[in-house]
């Protein structure tokens, strides 16, 4: 009696994008603060090489536009993301406080609705005073260690 080897088929285009996935999910887990530094860095030094390309080919007002846009980035790169932040998560909890008031004044209460208020303020709070930024890229890496993990499964079928 033979004894038949079943055969593992491997879709390799679906486990280089779980690979993928799982170099960017553990970036994002290990290295949050310094992979958003690096993103920054690297979209200011783009700017900046667009910039001087269009520079050279003639484009000064693209070219010097791009160069501003670099330097920017690069400079004042995460202090405009904690004003973003800040604002974005002010916001956040004011409209969650709205919601929340205007539940309460209902005569019949929704318990998911309170509770989604409630969220909601925290969320923006956390994101305004709090490492909120960090924690959402925490779970991005998360997610993508798990996507990662489901891209296996599904290329070695």
């Amino acid at each position: 009696m033979a004894k038949s080897k079943k055969k593992i088929k491997v879709n390799r285009a679906e486990l280089s994008s779980a690979l993928l996935y799982l170099l960017v999910g553990l970036t994002l887990v290990i290295f949050r603060t310094q992979a958003i530094g690096l993103a920054m860095t690297l979209a200011g030094v783009f700017f900046i090489v667009s910039g001087v390309l269009e520079l050279f080919y003639g484009n000064t007002v693209g070219g010097a536009a791009s160069l501003i846009i670099g330097i920017a980035i690069i400079v004042l790169g995460w202090t405009l993301m904690e004003i973003v932040l800040l604002v974005l998560g002010i916001l956040i909890a004011v409209k969650g406080l709205l919601a929340l008031n205007d539940e309460l004044r209902r005569k019949k209460q929704s318990l998911p609705s309170i509770l989604f208020a409630i969220l909601t303020v925290l969320f923006g709070l956390l994101l305004a005073f709090g490492n909120g930024f960090d924690i959402i890229l925490l779970l991005v890496g998360i997610f993508l260690l798990a996507n990662c993990i489901l891209g296996v499964v599904a290329a070695l079928k």
